[in-house]
């Protein structure tokens, strides 16, 4: 009975997961016909995600009942991250994916009213589904419930995580898989940003429990059906889910070789109803970047398709290096230090510093390996551990090396974390000392959520002795040149946005920014320009009428990469053709001469 009702709320949960990517990708679909301002449309969205929310509390509030008082401890302090993580939650937005991409871009397609093309943006090409989950929220103006949003998923993929380990041993190892995938400090953090990382999570988590569920009765359709779909949602919702399907295809190949063996007839079924279910989901964004650009994949695989739209490059891009050479150049890393990346992603990540992978993951997520592969379901084990490996070597050698962009090997590294506690309890004679152990890494996960409470000054806002304007003032540096711009800048005005980082989210007039970091649109202006004059008849082709700029950076750059005379040009149309506006904490606003 047991066994069954944890089956089932595997089973639901990943329903959950289907419905919510089904409702946004309906979503997609009207935007695209120009429903976005369409009360239908976004109060079902509403209505869904309050659904998916009322099923994840009413069982977590089942939890307690369900197991001893060891598991009610463990219970309680995935509470404590719960309710910290809603509080942090109810903050403005100020990470900067959150005002570069995931919050920017639907709040263009709010204002247009539409799903429209932002050329300046290539990642804006990128499949969104949870960005169309926070679009009627930006539209509402209740922008900080895309935090809300992508917490949900991070605690609909610890009830994964619950639901599995459960059932595979009981209810207290599945509390404690679920609290140490929460409270990964990486985990932590991610969940009270606007992000899209811990949608894609859940959906390759969900894919992978369900294979391995069908696994186990080839003849329970329902189950690969789910991972086929639950898969089609993970590719949906960003590229490296592309990876997740490669990787997750490989170990549908690996169950369908193994004994027993159906006949050709059952495996094309078995193939054709994984491969059309994990297509249907991803289909409508290969369609749509199709008829726009003539590259389903853009701004990816350019080489493959003959895109309409030229793909963007950075001219100070390191893509033509691999990530030794890079790490090299831009750290100054050693042989040893470049051979130990794989096991440095556990112990020496900081917040903040790219050097240091942007993030933080935890030694305990591998401390455990070497006692996980012993006992039953080791064939499981084995594909699990593929997958959490194989990733790992996917973001090492192939992207940028973030945390954020491996956290889907969390999970399983997570399911083996389990199961390593649960055979060294079995053979240690003295459980105080792993019980200690496992306290300490507990404790230690939770100074980084106080930290992050810290960091954010939380309380004050929440008790409204801080306004958010005053709240976003101190936050964001930049915040006080768009105030002025959204307050004092005509309507009809165009912003070109100088090293900002693309971060536009807060901008309310139209505006336009490079497609790169760097500022190339103003450079060709420049190299081009015979005279001062020139620059502006350029800009003003463009209908640009003010600059907002990070001076220092502006600069620092102009004086690296201009020729005398360029600079000479360039100071003579700052001299007559731009005037201040604006100016505080280097950040100032000039508007430019007719």
């Amino acid at each position: 009975m047991i066994e069954e009702r944890l089956s089932a709320l595997l089973c639901r949960t990943c329903l959950i997961g289907c419905l919510i990517g089904t409702v946004a990708t309906l979503y997609f679909l009207a935007g695209l016909a120009g429903y976005v301002h369409s009360p239908f449309a976004n109060f079902a969205v509403l209505i869904v995600l309050a659904a998916s929310a009322l099923f994840f509390l009413f069982h977590f509030f089942a939890l307690p009942f369900e197991t001893n008082w060891v598991g009610r401890w463990i219970w309680a302090a995935l509470l404590v991250i719960l309710i910290a993580e809603v509080l942090l939650g109810f903050l403005p937005p100020t990470a900067r994916d959150e005002l570069t991409h995931h919050l920017a871009i639907p709040k263009l397609y709010a204002r247009a009213g539409r799903i429209i093309e932002v050329p300046i943006a290539p990642y804006a090409y990128y499949p969104m589904l949870l960005d169309m989950l926070y679009t009627p929220w930006v539209y509402w103006r209740y922008d900080f419930v895309a935090k809300h949003i992508h917490a949900l998923f991070g605690f609909l993929t610890g009830l994964l995580i619950y639901a599995y380990s459960a059932r595979r041993m009981n209810s207290v190892y599945g509390l404690l898989g679920f609290f140490f995938f929460m409270s990964t400090p990486a985990v932590l953090r991610l969940s009270h940003w606007g992000y899209i990382d811990l949608g894609i999570t859940f959906y390759s988590t969900a894919s992978l429990l369900c294979l391995l569920r069908w696994r186990e009765n080839r003849d329970a359709f329902r189950w690969l059906a789910l991972s086929a779909l639950s898969l089609g949602f993970a590719l949906a919702t960003k590229p490296n889910g592309l990876v997740a399907c490669l990787l997750l295809s490989l170990l549908f190949a690996l169950v369908l070789a193994k004994p027993p063996r159906k006949n050709l007839r059952g495996v094309a079924c078995e193939l054709v109803l994984f491969a059309v279910l994990t297509l249907l989901p991803f289909l409508p964004w290969l369609i749509k970047n199709w008829l726009q650009t003539g590259n389903p994949f853009y701004p990816l695989l350019g080489r493959f398709f003959a895109a309409k739209t030229a793909a963007v490059t950075d001219a100070a891009s390191f893509a033509g290096l691999g990530i030794f050479e890079k790490r090299e150049l831009l750290y100054g890393e050693n042989i040893w230090q470049l051979i130990g990346l794989p096991l440095r992603v556990f112990f020496s990540g900081q917040d903040d510093n790219p050097q240091y992978f942007d993030g933080v993951l935890t030694l305990v997520l591998i401390g455990f390996l070497p006692w996980a592969f012993k006992g039953k379901w080791i064939d499981e084990k084995k594909l699990v551990a593929i997958f959490a490996f194989c990733y790992l070597l996917y973001a090492i050698f192939l992207v940028d090396l973030r945390i954020r962009y491996i956290l889907l090997m969390v999970p399983p590294l997570v399911f083996l974390l389990v199961y390593g506690v649960f055979n060294m309890y079995l053979s240690i004679e003295r459980p105080a000392y792993l019980i200690a152990g496992l306290l300490i890494f507990a404790m230690w996960h939770g100074t980084y959520l106080w930290r992050y409470l810290q960091a954010a000054e939380t309380f004050a806002y929440l008790r409204g002795k801080e306004t958010r304007e005053d709240f976003l003032l101190r936050a964001l540096p930049e915040y006080a040149a768009l105030q002025f711009v959204n307050q004092k800048v005509p309507q009809t005005a165009k912003i070109y946005l100088l090293f900002l980082g693309r971060r536009a989210y807060y901008c309310e007039r139209d505006y336009f920014h490079d497609p790169g970091e760097l500022p190339a649109f103003l450079m060709g202006a420049i190299r081009a320009a015979e005279d001062p004059r020139e620059i502006g008849r350029t800009l003003k082709n463009k209908n640009i009428t003010h600059l907002m700029v990070r001076e220092d950076l502006l600069t620092r750059f102009l004086s690296d990469n201009l020729t005398p005379s360029q600079s000479q040009i360039w100071h003579g149309f700052t001299a007559n053709g731009l005037k201040l506006a604006f100016r505080e904490r280097e950040y100032a606003v000039y508007q430019i001469n007719a």
